[in-house]
């Protein structure tokens, strides 16, 4: 649990800063937002105050975009922090803090704001960030050799990672908080070794030979209980807090299910309020069969919800430019919104901020997101 001392610095400063208030009043207004990379805003700026007119300035576009909800990777994959952290050691931009900017400025003009945090994601080969200081919490490679990422299954790492997120939560009160990169790195990851121990003596080899399907099965059941476990303890944290954020997680499609990721629990055991479903399906990828393959998983994933018995909101992630692939044009957007409204979304994030402005213009005279948003069902409450 995140000691209440390291919490009070950063409180301290935001509210010199004036941006510790309330969280904006939800709206029944479709979630429309962005994917927002803050360092790539501020590559060009000489000091703090540029630093801040660049975030004034691209807040005024995303308003006037028709977007109303920021959402600023606040923690990288290498483990910095985008904020003042108590919590993580390494910042990005020492004891600046643009997330404190961001989220005053948002509220002046009547933007929501959900942080997006790479929950386990630590260093990708090498461990990196709190790795450094406790590699014993890190994943292990084929070799045993400690990765860049986070066990889900080592007690102190889940409350540092809860700790974290509280930190955030508490001191900026967003209206949500968004997890990233909340799975393991591929299937062949072994846990750190406090976890690697706990599964192996209740999975004696003599039952479980190494290698075998019966060992793999359940060390895939067991990683995923771990996820599950750790999830259940950030929405348990975080919803004890007043206010307390909406959680939402970036997840891949129904065929998760079978491996680690099980946000169907999650959401069935009411851990999560959104599930930001990916739309990353390209012709790069699949050639001109891309929208059917995109359809098709996002029909799956529809179904899957059909079986849920909490209500849990539903949106697409329309990558602009990814690893996997990229969009040509600005009509291209309107395919992918479609195949996402035909299966029942109730709105959509992009990636990125930054990738998606050279479209807006040919978007906003089109009237793409307006024609989106009309007639979708709002989420049940």
């Amino acid at each position: 649990m995140t000691n209440v001392k390291c919490l009070l610095p950063a409180c301290f400063v935001l509210l010199a800063a004036g941006s510790v208030v309330a969280g904006a009043e939800r709206s029944d207004e479709p979630f429309m937002g962005a994917y927002i990379h803050l360092s790539s805003w501020f590559r060009d700026a000489p000091d703090e105050a540029a630093r801040v007119r660049i975030i004034e300035e691209n807040l005024d576009r995303f308003r006037d975009s028709g977007l109303r909800v920021l959402i600023p990777f606040v923690t990288s994959t290498r483990g910095q922090a985008g904020y003042a952290s108590q919590v993580i050691p390494d910042r990005a931009f020492g004891d600046w803090d643009p997330l404190a900017v961001m989220v005053r400025e948002a509220r002046k003009r009547g933007l929501q704001i959900y942080p997006a945090v790479c929950v386990l994601a630590c260093g990708h080969d090498r461990p990196e960030g709190i790795l450094k200081q406790h590699p014993d919490w890190a994943l292990r490679d084929k070799e045993g050799q400690p990765m860049g990422f986070i066990s889900s299954g080592h007690p102190e790492a889940r409350a540092w990672v809860v700790s974290m997120l509280k930190e955030i939560a508490a001191n900026y009160r967003p209206d949500g908080i968004l997890l990233d990169y909340c799975r393991y790195p591929g299937s062949e990851a072994q846990m750190d070794p406090v976890a690697q121990a706990e599964f192996e003596k209740s999975h004696p080899a003599d039952r479980f030979p190494p290698g075998s399907s019966q060992y793999k099965d359940a060390f895939r059941e067991f990683k995923r209980e771990c996820l599950t476990e750790l999830v259940g303890q950030i929405s348990r944290e975080l919803r004890a807090l007043d206010p307390a954020p909406r959680i939402a997680v970036y997840m891949w499609s129904a065929h998760e299910l079978k491996n680690t990721r099980d946000w169907r629990t999650w959401a069935d055991r009411g851990y999560l309020d959104m599930l930001n479903h990916t739309g990353y399906s390209y012709r790069e990828q699949y050639g001109e069969r891309y929208l059917t393959v995109l359809d098709e998983r996002f029909q799956t994933a529809a179904d899957v919800l059909k079986g849920i018995s909490r209500p849990v909101e539903f949106t697409i992630c329309v990558g602009i430019s990814t690893s996997h692939g990229k969009i040509r044009e600005a009509k291209e957007l309107k395919d992918y919104l479609d195949i996402g409204k035909r299966h029942g979304v109730q709105g959509a994030a992009f990636f990125t901020w930054e990738t998606l402005q050279p479209y807006l213009p040919e978007v906003k005279q089109a009237g793409y997101f307006e024609q989106f948003t009309t007639g979708l069902q709002p989420p049940a409450k």
